[in-house]
């Protein structure tokens, strides 16, 4: 065939093997180098081992076209030795459907793929395409997803990331804050400490002066008198009621007993207490003041907007604004967050029940409103001693292990979190979290007759 002639020019004359760095002759032919160079290597004369014609290994020129050639086909020739069966050397023609495997026709009829079933290798191929191309889609979608997940996941990153760096340009900023304050309430109470320094040590180096002053005169009164007592009988007797009066007690003598000193304890017990007393109001600076326009009929406002009262009888002059409650005694602040955060402390110490917290702008205010959150009411309720949280779900009855006097009520706009706590020892009551999209308000709900519920602006 072509086949084996072209293998034929292809094949050294001399190992009769494909050539392997081909070498041509001065006379034309050619051979491997190594094999060439081996014949000639231990005979006198160098000639050609097909035509005799003299030549050298000065002469032997490497061939690239002919090793070019070989090093092709032996790659086709590899390609087609993975086509045919090891077995049998026939082209593999058939695809075992029992062993997943390629085999030739003479494989077909072995005992080993005895009543197997085959298919031609187009026709398997193309099956099995099929079930590849299902599970590429599958994979396909799956990388679609993922390729989805992973740009939520990269957007969750950068919202950590922006929602770290800022929590700590807050913390940072607040702890500034704190610093100050420390380092102002540190500054006063040293000033203090020093003026009342100053003021007693002046006190005492005029008493020291006072006392050096009379010692020089007692001293003076003293070689007086011993002067007199050597002196005769009869001169000292003359002289007597002069030196007795010398005698007489300094007037200093009762100062120098008492005892000066600075009042430390004033300064330094329950310095950390009182100074954390002192952060507690500056870090609650939120001015809260409740809004007319908002309070049900059966309520009343004190004058500085803080504290409201409920009553039984609804008042007939109040205009029926949009933004009035109707049904319930409620009120809300009169100014609203769309961001950062806020606190306030409310005095419940003569509430038996009544309800706290925040709402949304928009949530209704008119007739039976159901004060939750899903309606933008974020409320906790107190009632005859006893907290419950209103959550979407119901009504949830909290532990609270001492009735709080006031409830502290923070908001973190950007967190999403109300949360409640005892003002006194900031006892956790409980934390509500939303992600906030409106503006929100303070919320108070009272329905104690006659016992005020009063904003502790701190």
């Amino acid at each position: 065939t072509s086949a084996e002639n072209l293998e034929e020019e292809l094949t050294c004359s001399v190992c009769h093997e494909l050539f392997t760095d081909p070498v041509m002759t001065k006379c034309g032919h050619n051979f491997c180098r190594e094999c060439v160079s081996l014949c000639w290597r231990e005979k006198p004369s160098q000639v050609c081992p097909v035509c005799r014609e003299n030549s050298a290994i000065t002469d032997l020129t490497t061939n690239r076209t002919l090793r070019n050639i070989v090093d092709l086909y032996k790659s086709k020739r590899a390609a087609e030795t993975k086509e045919l069966c090891r077995e049998h050397k026939e082209r593999l023609k058939l695809f075992c459907l029992e062993d997943q495997e390629l085999i030739c026709f003479v494989c077909q009829t072995s005992k080993k793929h005895d009543n197997h079933k085959f298919r031609p290798i187009n026709e398997a191929a193309l099956d099995y395409k099929e079930e590849v191309k299902t599970a590429l889609t599958s994979l396909q979608g799956t990388e679609k997803k993922l390729t989805q997940v992973k740009e939520e996941c990269d957007t969750q990153l950068k919202l950590l990331l922006d929602k770290t760096d800022k929590t700590e340009k807050e913390i940072k900023g607040d702890f500034v804050k704190l610093h100050q304050f420390l380092h102002e309430e540190e500054k006063n109470l040293l000033a203090d400490l020093k003026k009342e320094k100053e003021e007693k040590e002046q006190k005492m180096r005029e008493k020291i002066k006072n006392i050096s002053e009379e010692m020089t005169s007692l001293s003076i009164n003293i070689k007086e008198i011993e002067k007199k007592l050597d002196q005769k009988d009869n001169v000292f007797l003359m002289s007597f009621s002069s030196s007795l009066k010398l005698t007489k007690k300094s007037k200093c003598e009762k100062q120098i007993e008492k005892r000066a000193d600075i009042e430390g304890h004033k300064y330094t017990d329950h310095l950390q207490y009182r100074v954390w007393k002192k952060m507690v109001k500056f870090s609650n600076r939120e001015t809260v003041t409740l809004d007319p326009n908002t309070a049900a009929p059966w309520l009343t406002l004190s004058e500085d907007l803080t504290a409201v009262t409920y009553g039984s009888t609804r008042r007939k002059d109040l205009p029926d604004n949009p933004e009035r409650f109707d049904s319930y005694s409620c009120v809300l602040g009169s100014e609203g967050f769309t961001s950062g955060r806020h606190s306030w402390v409310v005095d419940v110490g003569n509430q038996t029940y009544c309800r706290l917290g925040v709402a949304a702008e928009s949530a209704d205010r008119k007739r039976d409103i159901d004060l939750k959150p899903e309606q933008g009411y974020w409320t906790v309720e107190l009632y005859e001693g006893r907290y419950s949280a209103f959550t979407d779900e119901g009504e949830t009855r909290l532990e609270v292990l001492t009735t709080p006097k006031k409830v502290l009520v923070c908001v973190d706009y950007e967190a999403g979190k109300v949360s409640f706590s005892d003002a006194d020892d900031r006892s956790h009551i409980y934390t509500f979290t939303h992600k906030f999209k409106h503006r929100i308000f303070p919320f108070f709900w009272i329905w104690t007759a006659g016992a005020p519920l009063r904003i502790c602006n701190l």
